[in-house]
């Protein structure tokens, strides 16, 4: 899941992305409405996110003549598609989009097909309380019921695939830098 710095007082906060549309403005990130429409607001850009090939792609959405800068360069033709760590400008304030996401126990969703844990190679049932490894390209998933014999995911101190480590308390990896 994909999240949104933006600083306050307090620092950089990371704000995660769930997929709704978000409105940004120079001083505010909050849900989008039905009412509060960036295409006839000049100081509003929307933050949408679409599916291609399964990943979720995230795009910028600002009005002709809008002050939105992404790594310093204008949106062309109003729509920006963003990348990991990029930074966006509006009125002078910055924020910055990350790709990056954390470790989470949740119920496995299931799949087409069976899909085997990436410690014990044995199957993941639907709803079996797992973890999917959130390095960059891995998304293996792991069991993880530490009631039971199978904590897989905290098994190691990383990832079985990947040098991602595996502490549930792991916080994000990359910060924005100070100004």
């Amino acid at each position: 899941m994909a999240v949104i710095w933006s600083k306050s007082n307090d620092g950089w906060g990371a704000q995660r992305l769930n997929g709704d549309p978000l409105d940004l403005t120079a001083a505010s990130v909050r849900a989008a409405t039905e009412t509060a429409n960036a295409a006839t607001n000049q100081k509003t850009a929307r933050l949408m996110s679409v599916y291609a090939s399964g990943a979720p792609v995230w795009a910028l959405i600002a009005p002709a003549g809008s002050d939105l800068r992404v790594n310093g360069r204008p949106a062309h033709a109003g729509l920006c598609v963003l990348a990991d760590r990029d930074e966006i400008r509006m009125g002078g304030e910055a924020r910055y989009f990350s790709t990056e996401t954390l470790a989470e126990v949740v119920p496995f969703p299931g799949a087409e097909r069976p899909i085997f844990c990436g410690r014990c190679r044995q199957p993941i049932l639907p709803g079996t309380p797992s973890v999917c490894c959130p390095g960059p390209g891995c998304q293996v998933w792991y069991h993880q019921d530490p009631s039971e014999s199978l904590p897989c995911w905290a098994y190691a101190e990383t990832c079985a695939y990947c040098p991602q480590p595996t502490a549930l308390d792991t916080g994000f990896t990359w910060f924005p830098e100070e100004d």
